[in-house]
């Protein structure tokens, strides 16, 4: 088996009120249901071979010293500094490996690009983990210098992108085009994404695409624009020929009441 733990646009540094979104989020928080959140799914998750460490971009809800999106520019709503932001990030990312690596022999880690951090985990982040496990021969860290990643667990090809510079129904042929051996040497195909946080999932000819819910609050900018979605963090369970056999799913609610 192979777990895959996926934590897309987890935003780490946002400043959520709850009279705005319905919740508070700051770094306490952030780093408080991370920790719990993780520790859920894998004592819910069948034990296992190995497992993926997905951080499916926006990571990091800021990207440098000020507090704006890189591309649009758009004002982000910060909680503190920048060097407190990179410190709960990087000891977040830490605590899942750590943790992966006493449940599971082997652990893949992937650290997406996002909209939010393309400079965080586009580059550095994943450079720096890739850096600090390298005397660690049974964790890896997946090295695409694209926003588009793939692993495979026996006969099903695991694809990933963070949502934001491809659209759903174009990352199918995306991925056929751009990782054709492991395409035809697999029989059961998942691409992974966020960016829209909420649900979703539809099955194309030959590969099904989910699209990650977030277990980050909504900031002023997603309660104002009238987005509504239900907040939640999986885990999801696959076997080496027979493909995707379970998920846990975890929640706030679900922390808040243990």
């Amino acid at each position: 088996l192979c777990n895959l733990y996926s934590y897309f646009d987890y935003h780490i540094g946002m400043l959520a009120w709850h009279q705005e979104g319905g919740a508070d989020w700051d770094l306490n928080i952030a780093a408080s249901r991370l920790f719990g959140s993780f520790d859920a799914m894998v004592e819910q998750s069948p034990r296992a071979q190995k497992a993926i460490v997905c951080l499916g971009g926006d990571w990091l809800h800021t990207d440098g010293l000020v507090p704006e999106t890189p591309a649009s520019k758009h004002i982000l709503d910060a909680d503190g500094r920048y060097s407190k932001i990179v410190d709960v990030a990087i000891r977040g990312a830490r605590y899942l490996c750590r943790k992966a690596l006493e449940r599971h022999s082997e652990v893949e880690l992937v650290v997406m690009e996002g909209n939010h951090d393309e400079q965080g985990s586009g580059v550095w982040l994943r450079k720096m983990f890739a850096a600090l496990y390298e005397d660690e021969p049974r964790l890896t860290v997946n090295q695409s210098e694209l926003p588009f990643y793939v692993s495979q667990w026996g006969e099903t090809m695991l694809g990933f992108h963070h949502g934001h510079k491809v659209k759903n129904e174009a990352l199918p042929l995306l991925f056929a085009a751009q990782f054709p051996r492991l395409w035809g040497d697999t029989r059961k195909r998942e691409i992974h994404c966020g960016h829209r946080h909420h649900r979703d999932e539809k099955e194309y000819n030959g590969v099904t695409v989910i699209q990650h819910p977030t277990l980050a609050a909504r900031d002023a900018y997603a309660a104002r624009g009238g987005w509504i979605a239900d907040r939640a963090v999986q885990a999801i369970t696959y076997h080496r020929k027979f493909g995707q056999v379970g998920r846990v799913l975890i929640s706030p609610e679900m922390l808040q009441a243990a």
